[in-house]
């Protein structure tokens, strides 16, 4: 048994004695008779992990497993763990979904973006869930646990694993630079995320490679804000005679060497060069000639008795140094190497030129070129700026509107209606929610900010611009929208920053908009996964002001296991309808107070009801009616008198798989 107890309540569970260069650290989380396994790793340790992890828990008790990215060394061994008994959720960006499920996982997949990124287990614990997106995987992410102030990292921070120590020792630093130079892409995306978890109170870091961070946790973070990596570097440059001359160089490859192998081999290293003197501590004090000669066989030594995983692994801190002291790449680096490195220095000066482009037009541009909207950076500055001032409760609602299918419809019409659709359609807004409650935002086609107004009428304020979206005559086709909403008693108030609670507050209407769309399109969610907002599989309305015909019809439905609902009119219907959302209405088209089309026409107005199935049933049939029907979406039109067996028939099938 070689499990770690690292907090009372969660522990690391992989394999301790293994040294593959790039180790695996699973970890598991325990609150009550519940488990939550984090990146549970390869198969080339499932046994030792399988054994700790029951040493602890039962299979049984593990109720989710967390997947931060989609890697092999990552999540590999979740089938291995199903096959022996493992009946879990597994936690996962839908990037990371798509991906893993190839795999062949059987577990069914918790979508952190369908759950406001975040898990609620055993007693009520919470973990909240940090994107990172490209460190390394667009579809990366973190782990926080509030309760031990604990982050689960993923990638980040980790290091090779060469020396490998438990927690993270003087050494640590270097490894886990190295590592970040090779695996992430730049400083441009490294530095947002390492602000965003500078603004959380994290005093333990559980990396899922090399080694546990407890001690000086920020001066990690500070390091990685600065860190220099990928092929498109652009370092401050330093002048090496007024640094330190060449011993500086030579002393800082010689250092990062040590932390990454055993010293007594890299000081074999540099004891078979006579052109280099060591002292007592280890440290670089002289050299003889040619100090460019010295560089090279510096490399050449290296490849000669280490090999080229040596030179490989050290190479990006290489050409870093290269590139803030103007020195030469190594020719034993360069020569395989040469054209990839022309390709690069070019990439670098357009990298360059480009970031200085973006950087003036940034500091102008607050608004969108096409539409003449403030843009997202403006909302988001206004919402922080609003919570200095005021109460949140007085705060307004963010609503997020995407286009359906807008890519279909721009290659259908022509790339020049791109911009004629989102200016007609800004042109909508304003004139539906007034000039300054639209933005244009930059996941999504538009943002509105709502104040004052109750959540109801919000409500229907949105709906009818949807319903207006779908029946426009301002675009050459047929256009509808989703959207997503989320209001001020819905903010996360226990947030640590106003940053926190405005990125949580948007990233909320967001996740309601994605709801929208898989819920079919032309849809506007704005409460989440509520049951309410689920059509009942399991009743039917019945609208009829034939008070026999509707009893007869009730009788006869009810056998069938299904719950009846009944409406002598149609406003009774619609009220039932909007309660209950009933899977299928059957209803008579002659009616009081409004008929049977009209009652269509209203269901079509929400998008919790629109969807409904419905059957005409009725003494007025004609070739009007019924195509008046057919334009509503509905299929079966059946003259009274009827067969009862017929129509009994009919919803039997559209009630089959209903619930018994």
């Amino acid at each position: 048994m070689s499990y770690i107890k690292l907090k009372p309540d969660i522990f690391h569970v992989g394999d301790i004695e293994s040294h593959n260069g790039l180790d695996c650290n699973p970890y598991l989380l325990i609150d009550g008779a519940e488990a939550v396994l984090f990146d549970p790793g390869s198969k080339l340790d499932f046994e030792q992990v399988l054994e700790n992890i029951t040493a602890l828990v039962s299979l049984d008790q593990i109720k989710y497993v967390v997947v931060h990215h989609q890697d092999p060394d990552f999540c590999s061994q979740i089938p291995l763990l199903e096959e022996v008994g493992l009946k879990a959720q597994v936690v996962t960006s839908w990037r990371t979904m798509t991906l893993i499920q190839y795999y062949d996982i059987k577990s069914p997949y918790y979508l952190i973006e369908e759950h406001e990124n975040r898990l609620t287990f055993g007693n009520n614990r919470v973990v909240e869930f940090i994107l990172t997106p490209y460190l390394h995987f667009a579809g990366a992410f973190a782990s926080y646990d509030r309760v031990n102030k604990t982050l689960f990292s993923s990638d980040l921070f980790g290091a090779f694993s060469y020396n490998r120590t438990l927690y993270a020792d003087k050494n640590y630093m270097g490894k886990m630079l190295t590592f970040h130079e090779h695996y992430m892409p730049s400083n441009s995306v490294l530095r947002p995320v390492m602000d965003t978890l500078m603004l959380y109170d994290i005093q333990l870091i559980l990396p899922q490679h090399g080694s546990i961070i407890r001690e000086n946790v920020r001066s990690y973070m500070v390091a990685l804000r600065t860190l220099e990596c990928g092929t498109l570097l652009s370092p401050i440059k330093k002048n090496l005679m007024e640094a330190g001359g060449y011993l500086i160089v030579f002393n800082d490859i010689y250092q990062r060497l040590i932390t990454l192998y055993p010293p007594n081999e890299v000081q074999a290293v540099y004891e078979s060069l006579n052109e280099i003197a060591l002292n007592e501590y280890g440290e670089i004090i002289s050299y003889s000639g040619d100090p460019n000669l010295v560089w090279n066989l510096i490399f050449e030594s290296i490849q000669e008795m280490r090999g080229m995983r040596w030179l490989t692994v050290i190479e990006p801190f290489v050409r870093n140094l290269c590139a803030i002291y103007d020195l030469e790449v190594p020719e034993i680096m360069s020569h395989s190497l040469a054209e990839v490195d022309a390709q690069n220095r070019k990439l670098m000066e357009i990298n360059q030129s480009l970031d200085q482009t973006i950087k003036t037009v940034n500091e102008k541009l607050v608004k969108c070129p096409i539409t003449g909207l403030f843009n997202e950076r403006f909302l988001v500055t206004l919402l922080l700026e609003e919570l200095n001032v005021e109460d949140w409760r007085d705060v307004g609602a963010v609503i997020c509107i995407s286009i359906d299918d807008f890519s279909k419809y721009i290659l259908k019409y022509g790339a020049e209606e791109e911009s004629a659709v989102l200016i007609n359609m800004a042109y909508m807004l304003k004139e539906k929610f007034g000039e300054q409650s639209i933005f244009k935002l930059e996941e999504t086609d538009f943002g509105l900010y709502l104040k004052g107004y109750d959540t109801s009428t919000l409500i229907n304020l949105v709906e009818n611009f949807r319903n207006e979206m779908e029946s426009s005559d301002h675009f050459l086709g047929k256009l509808t929208v989703s959207i997503g909403a989320a209001f001020p008693k819905e903010v996360d108030l226990d947030a640590v920053s106003y940053e926190i609670t405005v990125k949580n507050y948007m990233e909320r209407a967001l996740n309601r908009l994605r709801i929208a769309k898989v819920k079919g399109k032309n849809y506007f969610c704005h409460s989440g996964e509520a049951s309410s907002d689920v059509i009942q599989a399991h009743k039917i309305l019945l609208v009829d002001s034939d008070i026999t015909n509707l009893e007869v019809l009730k009788n006869f439905i009810s056998e069938l296991n299904i719950e009846v609902l009944t409406a002598s009119d149609c406003i009774i219907g619609l009220e039932l309808a909007k309660i209950h959302l009933p899977k299928l209405i059957i209803s008579d088209i002659i009616l009081d107070k409004m008929d049977g089309f009209i009652l269509r026409e209203e269901l079509q107005k929400s998008s919790k009801t629109k969807n409904m199935d419905m059957i005409y049933l009725s003494h007025q049939k004609d070739e009007e009616s019924v195509n008046r029907a057919l334009e509503l979406g509905v299929i079966h039109y059946i003259k009274k008198p009827y067969l009862l067996s017929e129509l009994i028939g009919i919803v039997h099938k559209k009630s089959k798989g209903l619930r018994e």
